[in-house]
């Protein structure tokens, strides 16, 4: 089996808001890793990642760390930079959506590329 990529929709928290687009379960249930870019433009801000759970309305922010330790909040690539999110460690997809939240309103669309990486035939 080989390793494919596949294009996500970006991840746009518009103008003045706090929240960006979601993806869908159905959308990345077969992601090893997703991949997020930040654009160039990207304000300086404490931005999460957030999980919508399976039945429910409300978001959850995405934390990490080693048990016994201090969790920290997940963290977003910084503007022209890139991350890769494994799933076995991030485990997106045992969320209904998720999406990128940002402290306080932003100036400007905020964008980050969206991929993943899949297992091919």
């Amino acid at each position: 089996m080989s390793i494919s990529f596949a294009r996500l929709p970006n991840l746009v928290i518009d103008g003045s808001g706090t929240d960006s687009n979601v993806l869908t379960q159905d959308l990345i249930d077969d992601a090893i890793v997703i991949v997020l870019i930040g654009m160039i433009s990207l304000q300086s801000k404490s931005y999460v990642i957030q999980g919508r759970r399976h039945g429910a309305t409300t978001w959850v922010t995405l934390q990490e760390g080693i048990f016994g330790d201090a969790l920290a909040d997940v963290v977003l690539p910084a503007a022209d930079k890139a991350l890769c999110y494994n799933m076995e460690v991030f485990g997106f997809s045992a969320f209904s959506a998720f999406r990128i939240h940002s402290p306080s309103s932003v100036t400007g669309d905020q964008t980050w590329e969206a991929g993943k990486l899949w297992r091919g035939l």
